[in-house]
C-alpha cells in the first residue's frame, strides 16, 4: 500500500500511513455524524475529500493501527498527509509524556 491510499473496508474507510515489516499501518476515517472529537483528529476539506474519494466532511483520527485487507478506493493529497503525519507524531509524543508521567511518579506526589 502506498502512503496516503484510502482503503475501504466493509464498515469504514482508513488512510494508509505506510508499511512496517510488510504490515500496513492505517488511521481511521471518522464520519461527520460522529460527535466525539479527539485531539488527534485532522479534518479534511470538501475538496480534499472529493479528491480522495471520500464522502464530504470527514476527519482522520491519527491513532495508527495495523490492518490487512480492504480495497484501495482513492488517495489523500500530499499536503493532507503531511498534516496527518504531523498529528500522528504529536499524538505519539503526548501519549508517551502521559504514560511517563503516570508511571514516573508512582501515582503519588512528593
Amino acid at each position: 500500500m502506498l502512503i496516503g491510499s484510502v482503503i475501504r473496508f466493509q464498515r469504514h474507510d482508513v488512510v494508509c500511513l505506510g508499511e512496517m515489516h510488510g504490515v500496513p499501518y492505517v488511521c481511521r476515517v471518522i464520519a461527520a455524524t460522529e460527535a466525539t472529537w479527539h485531539r488527534a483528529d485532522v479534518p479534511l476539506s470538501m475538496v480534499e475529500c472529493a479528491d480522495a474519494g471520500l464522502r464530504p466532511d470527514v476527519r482522520i483520527r491519527c491513532w495508527p493501527k495495523a490492518a490487512t485487507g480492504g480495497v484501495v478506493v482513492g488517495r489523500v493529497s500530499g499536503l493532507a498527509m503531511a498534516r496527518v503525519i504531523a498529528a500522528v507524531k504529536r499524538e505519539a509524543g503526548l501519549r508517551a509524556f502521559e504514560d511517563g508521567w503516570s508511571l514516573g511518579n508512582g501515582g503519588t506526589e512528593r
